[in-house]
């Protein structure tokens, strides 16, 4: 009977979640954008964003203008499936093993293979393109990714301070990808960060001031979702494992509002193969840049900027 209830609650859950996503999308679309530019911004819990664009490189300007950090994850899914289908068959699983997780003592070690029968056979299909790093409330960042043609998804999956991941509370919209080409370039990097399994390379004379950096991934892992890159300011005494636990969404704590981190954007889960570009301001002191999901492998670098 419990979980009867408990299916009730996510089925209630998801009804709302797409209608918050449909009304976004119809009182979102005055956003800016160009070509080649376009600005999305975050809100408590939703994306104002255009609704269609161009494919080919594309800036995005994304600004939190919520209360709480945010990022922006762009996933692009296979032909014929849309916000709908994302919502109901891939957001709700995940949300059913994280509820299990918080609410019902589920081992880590068990949350693929409680998740994975559950997914449908088209998640395979899904191509992550990228997006930012973390973004805290009142900040702003930059990031230059080349789009293909196709409906993508915007999502955000943090959790805020009850424990509900933004993408169930409404931070899920669609975007429509055309055949129309931009004529944009890719930018100019300063600073180079190649991914491969299992290291981070960085190169490039880090200072204070702006920076363009440059994320080429060489190669995703055979197994889990990949490498990313979030970039952290820390003290001299945070541990890089303190942090990557925190970003683990698996934890009970972890990605969950308040931060106790100050994030600094960075770049979202991507294709193997292919590079895309963020811009952030860095200020004197120390950083960790780390992957999400393999940083406990590895894929995790700290530096120092002077």
């Amino acid at each position: 009977m419990l979980q009867k209830i408990k299916l009730l609650a996510i089925f209630v859950v998801t009804s709302g979640l797409l209608y918050q996503s449909v009304q976004a999308q119809m009182h979102s679309s005055d956003t800016v954008h160009s070509d080649h530019s376009i600005t999305i911004i975050a809100e408590d819990y939703a994306y104002q964003a255009p609704n269609q664009i161009p494919s080919g490189w594309t800036t995005i300007q994304f600004e939190n203008h919520g209360n709480e950090d945010h990022f922006l994850l762009v996933a692009k899914v296979p032909d014929g499936k849309s916000l709908d289908d994302y919502a109901s068959q891939i957001v709700i699983p995940f949300n059913e093993v994280w509820y299990a997780l918080r609410d019902d003592g589920l081992e880590q070690e068990l949350v693929f293979e409680k998740l994975m029968p559950n997914l449908p056979e088209w998640f395979a299909g899904i191509e992550f393109m990228g997006g930012t790093g973390i973004v805290p409330a009142g900040a702003s960042t930059q990031v230059t990714l080349n789009l293909n043609p196709g409906t993508h998804i915007l999502e955000c999956y943090y959790k805020n301070e009850e424990g509900e991941m933004h993408s169930v509370e409404g931070m899920l919209r669609e975007l429509t990808v055309t055949d129309s080409q931009s004529d944009a370039a890719a930018p100019e990097a300063d600073i180079n960060i190649t991914l491969s399994n299992f290291e981070m390379d960085i190169v490039g004379d880090l200072k204070p001031g702006k920076h363009t950096f440059s994320v080429h991934l060489v190669e995703n892992p055979e197994q889990g979702f990949g490498h990313n890159v979030h970039v952290v300011r820390v003290d001299d005494n945070t541990q890089a494992e303190e942090v990557l636990r925190w970003i683990n969404f698996t934890e009970i704590d972890g990605l969950r509002t308040p931060s106790p981190y100050t994030f600094a954007g960075g770049m979202h889960l991507m294709p193997a193969g292919e590079t895309a570009y963020f811009t952030t301001e860095m200020e004197t002191g120390r950083y960790l840049f780390l992957s999400e999901y393999t940083g406990h492998l590895g894929v995790v670098k700290d530096v120092t900027v002077e």
